[in-house]
């Protein structure tokens, strides 16, 4: 299962090479997806990562959200070619910025659509985060029932052994117990294995 730890510094890179790969793949185009201060932690040109959009840098920094960029702007930006750069804000932060080179209106409604997966990407991943906490959590807490029906079945067994036979009716009630208890345990066994 994928797990992604935090969203107020960036967004995950390897969920920003999926969405820089679909986009371009869909478009042929250039994709760039900037985090912190700008810098691009995804790309459809290698060459491009871990360097600075100036573009990318400006909307991650706050100054605006989204910047169409002209051929003319582009020949007085650093790291900068036409195209469509906007902000990608999940739970009320800014955690990337995603370029698509072109024609600005043009390539505008995929920079949108790509934002909109990206946050639902992360909100499902969240969902099946959450899911898998609390079907540990609910594990858990029946392994320890299990464990103590197992030690009530063995108490029962002792005092049913020192009844003698009069305790007969005690070690069936142990013996279920004890079976109940070992079935639980294996039960939980695959749920872990399939949550994994």
């Amino acid at each position: 299962m994928n797990k992604f730890n935090s969203y107020g510094e960036t967004l995950p890179v390897e969920l920003a090479n999926n969405i820089t790969k679909i986009i371009h793949e869909i478009t042929n185009g250039k994709v760039n997806i900037m985090g912190k201060d700008g810098n691009v932690i995804s790309s459809d040109d290698p060459a491009r990562i871990n360097t600075i959009h100036e573009g990318g840098q400006r909307i991650m920094r706050g100054e605006v959200d989204e910047i169409a960029i002209s051929k003319e702007m582009a020949e007085s930006m650093s790291g900068a070619l036409p195209g469509y750069n906007g902000a990608v804000t999940f739970n009320g932060k800014r955690i990337c910025c995603i370029g698509i080179g072109g024609e600005p209106e043009v390539v505008k409604p995929i920079q949108k659509m790509a934002a909109v997966i990206i946050t639902e990407e992360l909100s499902r991943d969240i969902e099946q985060k959450k899911r898998y906490e609390t079907v540990t959590e609910i594990s858990k807490q029946i392994q320890d029932i299990s464990e103590r029906m197992g030690i009530l079945s063995l108490n029962g067994s002792i005092q049913a052994a020192r009844l003698g036979s009069a305790g007969n009716p005690f070690k069936i009630v142990a013996s279920e117990m004890r079976k109940l208890s070992e079935e639980i345990g294996r039960i939980i066994i695959s749920i872990e294995v399939d949550e994994e």
